[in-house]
């Protein structure tokens, strides 16, 4: 998961959040974001090869309260 801070990498997918298949289909990880602040996100896969593929459409939002749990689907 990368996006729009420092915390999710800052559009950076060396920088990105891990987030753990264990209840696949759907992802989930916790990070720790600024209260109140709107981010925009999205999920990436990195492959073997070192290329980086982004799920498609718009940009996901959050605006967390504190510590933020996303449990997120692939699209």
């Amino acid at each position: 998961m990368v996006g729009s801070t420092a915390p999710l990498g800052s559009w950076n997918p060396a920088s990105a959040v891990a987030l753990s298949p264990t209840q696949y289909p759907v992802w989930t990880g916790t990070v720790s974001l600024p209260a109140g602040q709107a981010v925009e996100y999205k999920l990436i896969k990195k492959n073997p090869d070192g290329t980086v593929t982004w799920e498609t459409g718009g940009n996901r939002t959050l605006t967390p309260s504190g510590n933020a749990t996303v449990s997120i689907t692939w699209r």
